[in-house]
């Protein structure tokens, strides 16, 4: 199993759906199979052992959600973005002031790509700040059809060009500090 994960907002599922391959929304999934033990701030909490006994039976390639590397697959792809573009694109979305800060932090901070080296075998960084969705769905391509093909030379190539830690967006925060 495959995962596409990455703060909300930094285009999962427009690369998923880009992809053009049959892939796993797992916010749908949860919303539509009532796979949550509630509500918090307008968002539902997951019930991640019912998301997890659903895709361990479903067995599906490719899963997308800010919460698929929680579900430890074999590998993991995170999508990265500036946080400037990413406050931007949450409040075109929609999203209320407190949640944009939340997420804008969450991606400053690296906390997906912290949770996903600690939880996958193996994963790989793509900043999608300055790139459309069809040149990150080309790379995100390339990485699946290597990782299910078993190319070991090539893996490692990869591995090495989209190594987890490559995007950094500490200036960010040192540029405050003042």
């Amino acid at each position: 199993m495959i995962a596409i994960t990455g703060t909300p907002g930094v285009g999962k599922t427009s690369v998923c759906k880009a992809l053009g391959i049959e892939f796993t929304d797992l916010n749908s999934l949860i919303a539509a199979e009532g796979f949550y033990t509630g509500v918090d701030k307008g968002s539902l909490i997951a019930d991640l052992n019912k998301v997890e006994e659903y895709v361990t039976r479903a067995k599906p390639l490719l899963i997308d959600s800010h919460l698929a590397h929680l579900l430890k697959p074999e590998v993991a792809i995170v999508l990265r973005t500036n946080p400037l573009l990413l406050a931007d694109r949450l409040k075109q979305k929609g999203f209320a002031t407190q949640k944009i800060a939340e997420n804008v932090d969450a991606e400053t901070l690296d906390v997906i790509l912290i949770e996903a080296v600690e939880l996958c075998e193996t994963v790989y960084e793509l900043d999608t700040s300055v790139k459309s969705e069809e040149e990150v769905a080309s790379q995100v391509r390339e990485i699946i059809d290597v990782e299910t093909a078993g190319e070991s030379g090539r893996k490692e190539a990869l591995r090495a060009k989209y190594k987890p830690g490559s995007v950094d967006w500490t200036f960010l925060v040192e540029g405050l500090k003042g």
